[in-house]
């Protein structure tokens, strides 16, 4: 956080202000008696009405469908929350240590704490809880996260663009090196797009092979924390869609930045797609479980790149189908 934050002694006018990097500086008194974007300030307020806690659901079932799970339906659950908790401990920190230092609204800082409260306290610690209590040594299964290449590989795909951002905020925080302000809304823009990403493209694969188990009535305690984690991001994945579209009707610096860094966001998202398809390959490798395979979840990937991509303004320029392949995830 800047410095600056913690000074109080010159008066703030933040209707006047942009999201980001304002020339008048970071957000000091949180005041919200007015906000310039009331629509940030209804994401946030709707994100705190959903407060809830993993701890409330029994997953007493799951720990027996497990033990008389195949070999390929345990590779598959086992995998896919590891790959939960991954992507969830970048999107823990990412708003609030990345975006925060950098934000100049009120509103908008309420936001992005709120967001890494639930990624964190939230999202995370429900992943722990299932592995808790469904593996008998649960450090032994989390150890394994490090060893796996897809995994990681993913979760840097993303976190380069978080890394650059934050290295940005440091040197221009402590004033070792000069950071063009051209330079600065470009890591800014970048990592917002790689947020979405997140929200948009890789939860949503997860989820929607969480919810497979549920379709075959095992493992329901764990599907019903991630309907519950799937009303979160969904909400997530628009306000971050949401932004995107704003500042670049709003700020100028950012028109500039999207018009000059297309072909580097159209091929992070490329690289996305591609993971995630690799990613259902390893997923499938040991055997499908019922209503969902490699052939599926890469049909659905390009599904969700459609919609996701045409959010933002973007069009997908690889065919893909018309109607989703996995029509009973709209009901979750």
């Amino acid at each position: 956080m800047s410095k600056e934050q913690y000074n109080l002694s010159t008066k703030t006018d933040y209707l006047s202000r942009k999201m980001f990097l304002d020339p008048a500086g970071p957000v000091t008194i949180q005041r919200f008696e007015e906000v310039k974007y009331p629509k940030i300030a209804k994401f946030e307020e709707t994100a705190r009405g959903f407060f809830w806690q993993p701890e409330e659901i029994s997953l007493t079932k799951d720990a027996g469908d497990f033990k008389e799970a195949s070999d390929a339906i345990k590779h598959i659950f086992t995998s896919n929350l590891l790959r939960q908790t991954a992507l969830d401990s970048l999107q823990g920190r990412g708003p609030t240590q990345v975006f925060s230092p950098v934000c100049s609204l009120p509103e908008l800082e309420a936001l992005l704490l709120n967001w890494g409260f639930f990624e964190t306290n939230i999202h995370s610690k429900s992943y722990s809880h299932i592995i808790r209590n469904i593996y008998n040594v649960p450090k032994e299964v989390f150890n394994t996260i490090h060893d796996t290449q897809e995994i990681v590989e993913m979760a840097s795909s993303v976190g380069k663009y978080y890394d650059y951002l934050h290295k940005l905020n440091c040197q221009k925080e402590i004033g070792t090196m000069l950071v063009s302000e051209k330079e600065h809304i470009r890591a800014i823009w970048m990592a917002l797009n790689a947020s979405y990403a997140l929200e948009a493209f890789r939860f949503m694969v997860s989820f929607a092979t969480s919810l497979a188990m549920v379709e075959n009535k095992i493992f329901i305690g764990n599907g019903n924390i991630i309907s519950l984690i799937l009303q979160d991001e969904i909400l997530h994945r628009d306000w971050t869609a949401w932004i995107i579209n704003q500042v670049v009707k709003e700020d100028t610096r950012f028109a500039q930045a999207r018009q000059q860094c297309e072909a580097e966001v159209y091929a992070m998202y490329q690289d996305v797609i591609r993971e995630e398809k690799q990613w259902a390959d390893y997923l499938f490798n040991k055997g499908p479980v019922i209503g969902l395979n490699a052939a599926i979840l890469k049909d659905f990937v390009d599904y969700t790149a459609v919609n996701a991509l045409k959010e933002i303004g973007i069009k997908y320029q690889t065919p893909a189908p018309k109607t989703t392949p996995i029509p009973w995830f709209n009901k979750h």
